[in-house]
């Protein structure tokens, strides 16, 4: 799938004719370029044999699987069959399933302010919650206690785990890095201590890929992994190096086979091999510049119906990547569209996927059914590419929109209006019905749409229907 439909010239011919299908959100500081829109939408290849070669597939609603403490969940991990939550000030432990969870509360980590993040790790005997600059750890088995890490330890930024050693970036040695004894995070050695030092850096985030650990640093990535020496057991892989660096560990992310993350650049980089790659698009790259607020981004992986995506949110904004389609679309919460998507975390547990609220103790779970997150109806907006007559004028008589209609997921109205200023204002506002339970055969139509020499249409939903197209009668003539 092309990562970017131009504008569509139209031709000076009468009947119905399909016209541009929106597949990303393009949103560029040059409204006429682009002002493409995908809101709660994303594009989903279809069959080579279909009608269309794209449909626009609801975002999937969420609803709470069970709560855990007093929120925000801002961290999980899983490991040895739990699922394990930072919600709040609290630590916990959460087995069985979630149908009839059991909830052990480890104890208190204190609060968790930005920019800092918490991370996890679980090994085969203990599991180390770090909470900057200090960690905690516990044993697995239910009932053991929760200890702070004192003694030698020097506190830490971030924690990962690899082959029974607990691996920590250091809070005040910009490129250091320290590990546990083996199997035992209560003790570590002075000897144990090492410099992530392919180039100068500092150190955000250490994070385990495979079976490397990987160090975040401001001016580049080092990969390292354990080569079983017995001075010290970590080595850089050979060419384990990335000079794409990142300012902010929080918005790494593991997913669809890649380390993800945003460069100090302000580029969305994925890993293939020991190359960054850029995936995102310019119109992407500005609304991260124009944000100002890089600290205050965090990403996201997660697998939603064979979809896998990175998500991260900058500001109000939640911006999600496709790696299927390899194109953007947005995500908000919100009952009008405005803001970010609630998630601060995700992780798959038991054979379900479950995101942790950013904004209660929730502990959510998706389902296409769902039209609400957590009660509040999920805005839906496709804007569509923009049309031109050139040095002409166009004239719409009709407008179809090709959606599934009469289900339980496709009811209510799908509202259209448009704009012929490339997106400043917008009028209209036709309210077409998706039909009642069991019309499968409704059409949605507008008509005596009116003359422009640049539109750009607009579809909104409260519903989940799948769009399927858009076709007009539209004729190019001189005026």
């Amino acid at each position: 799938m092309s990562g970017t439909q131009q504008q569509q010239a139209l031709t000076p011919k009468a009947g119905m004719q399909r016209i541009p299908f929106p597949v990303e959100s393009y949103q560029h500081v040059s409204s006429p370029l682009a002002d493409k829109l995908l809101l709660n939408f994303y594009a989903e290849q279809a069959p080579f044999d279909a009608r269309n070669n794209v449909v626009l597939m609801p975002a999937q609603g969420l609803t709470t699987a069970f709560g855990v403490g007093l929120g925000p969940v801002v961290a999980m991990a899983v490991g040895q069959g739990r699922l394990y939550v930072v919600s709040g000030t609290h630590f916990y432990r959460v087995s069985g399933t979630s149908g009839s969870p059991t909830i052990e509360d480890l104890g208190v980590i204190g609060a968790v302010g930005a920019p800092s993040f918490v991370s996890i790790a679980v090994g085969t005997t203990a599991v180390v919650v770090c909470v900057p600059p200090n960690a905690y750890t516990c044993g697995l088995n239910p009932g053991d206690p929760l200890n702070q890490i004192g003694g030698t330890f020097p506190g830490a930024t971030s924690v990962a785990y690899l082959d029974g050693y607990f691996v920590f970036t250091h809070p005040t040695e910009p490129s250091e890095f320290f590990i546990s004894n083996i199997n035992d995070p209560l003790n570590y050695d002075a000897l144990d201590f090492a410099n992530a030092d392919a180039a100068p850096n500092a150190l955000h985030r250490v994070v385990t890929y495979r079976t490397q650990l990987w160090f975040i640093g401001e001016y580049g990535i080092e990969v390292w992994y354990d080569s079983g020496d017995a001075d010290f057991p970590l080595r850089r892989m050979p060419g384990g190096f990335m000079r794409e660096g990142c300012s902010n560990g929080s918005t790494v992310a593991i997913g669809d086979n890649s380390v993800w993350w945003i460069g100090t650049d302000g580029v969305v980089y994925r890993n293939e091999n020991f190359l960054a790659r850029r995936v995102s698009t310019h119109a992407v790259e500005w609304a991260i510049g124009q944000s100002g607020e890089l600290n205050a981004s965090r990403g996201l992986c997660w697998l939603e119906n064979g979809h896998s995506f990175y998500g991260f949110t900058i500001g109000n904004r939640t911006f999600c990547y496709d790696c299927a389609t390899k194109v953007w679309h947005n995500r908000a919460s919100s009952a009008d569209g405005s803001g970010d998507w609630r998630p601060l975390s995700v992780q798959h547990w038991g054979g379900n996927t479950y995101y942790g609220d950013s904004r209660s103790n929730s502990i959510f779970a998706t389902s296409l059914t769902t039209m609400t997150e957590d009660g509040t109806p999920l805005f839906r907006q496709a804007v569509l590419p923009p049309l031109w007559a050139g040095t002409a004028r166009g004239f719409c008589s009709r407008l179809e929109v090709e959606t599934e209609v009469g289900t339980a997921m496709a009811s209510g109205t799908v509202t259209l209006d448009w704009s012929d200023d490339g997106g400043t204002t917008w009028t209209g506002g036709r309210a077409l019905s998706l039909g009642a339970a069991g019309a499968l055969r409704t059409r949605l139509y507008a008509t005596r749409l009116g003359s422009f020499r640049q539109r750009m249409f607009r579809i909104t939903t409260m519903g989940s229907p799948t769009v399927y197209g858009f076709d007009a009668d539209i004729v190019a003539g001189r005026s």
